[in-house]
């Protein structure tokens, strides 16, 4: 393979790696906006159940909600004020709720510097020549405020690599992962299904209270799904 094919595979890979990267960034924030729907709306799930699929009952609001948030961090301060609202109790399956919540609200906020790395710097393509050995690396544009804050006067400086890029794919796929483990196993809990149920329960003397049909529709739909 000659110098210019070398330059041009490498820089191809790289440009995939950092698709790739982005591409599973979006599968974070998707499960972040999960949680967020948990947390604001109820959902099917109930701990003496066996199912394992999450049901939502309520899922376009929360979800409009949340993408309408362009802002990562604000996403992610809204995910962290829901959780803290909806599991505000002092018990002791509460508190260990919200403190493993913290250790992951803060991974996901660390990796999220490196996800703006990915969407916000270039890659600079591979050049191999005779004498020449220039690998493809993703760097701050040349010039932005970004670059001369990584590279100083004398680039080039702080890069990252394909491998780095890598690392950073394999990295954001866990943290996914941990987070649908984290939403999936929320949405079962007592701490909040058993809140969702007296909400219910609530909403439906206030109903028998304030509306009479709407309560007799309530009792009829009841009847229908037995």
């Amino acid at each position: 393979m000659d110098g210019k094919d070398k330059s041009l595979g490498e820089t191809r890979e790289m440009l995939a790696l950092v698709g790739e990267a982005i591409s599973e960034w979006s599968f974070v924030e998707l499960s972040l906006c999960n949680l967020f729907t948990i947390c604001v709306t109820p959902t099917s799930s109930h701990p003496d159940d066996d199912a394992q699929a999450v049901v939502y009952i309520d899922f376009q609001v929360p979800t409009a909600i949340f993408y309408s948030v362009e802002n990562f961090r604000s996403k992610l301060r809204m995910v962290d004020a829901a959780l803290e609202a909806r599991i505000s109790g002092s018990d002791e399956r509460s508190v260990e709720l919200r403190t493993d919540w913290a250790a992951l609200s803060k991974k996901t906020r660390k990796l999220s510097l490196k996800r703006n790395r990915l969407a916000h710097w270039t890659v600079t393509p591979a050049y191999y020549d005779d004498d020449i050995s220039n690998p493809a690396k993703l760097m701050p544009p040349y010039g932005s405020p970004g670059w001369w804050s990584e590279t100083g006067s004398n680039p080039p400086g702080k890069h990252v690599s394909s491998k780095e890029v890598n690392d950073i794919v394999l990295a954001f796929s866990e943290l996914d992962e941990k987070l649908r483990s984290f939403y999936k196993g929320l949405a079962s809990e007592r701490v909040l299904t058993d809140d969702f149920d007296r909400r219910t329960i609530r909403l439906i003397k206030l109903h028998e209270r304030r509306s009479h049909r709407r309560a007799e529709n309530l009792r009829r739909e009841l009847g229908r799904s037995e």
